[in-house]
């Protein structure tokens, strides 16, 4: 868990660290989080291919994420 300003996650060599504030937020956006940043471990950018394997773990990826959008100002940051 971490204090990033501006991200609710990241994965880099390996490593994945979730912004703390995302506990906030419905458990179907927490899981959003968890999987589109284990999606990373995979492929470390937001091509064709990363999305394609987020879709096939999480086929409504894009309402949570869509969803997240709207919620996440209105989170404690």
């Amino acid at each position: 868990m971490t204090d990033q300003a501006k991200r609710w996650g990241s994965c880099s060599r390996g490593v994945l660290r979730l912004n703390w504030r995302i506990v906030q937020a419905p458990r179907t956006l927490v899981d959003y989080v968890l999987a589109h940043e284990l999606a990373h471990l995979i492929h470390d950018h937001h091509g064709r291919e990363f999305w394609a394997t987020l879709g096939r773990v999480m086929p409504d990826y894009e309402a949570r994420r869509a969803r997240l959008g709207e919620l996440g100002p209105a989170l404690l940051w």
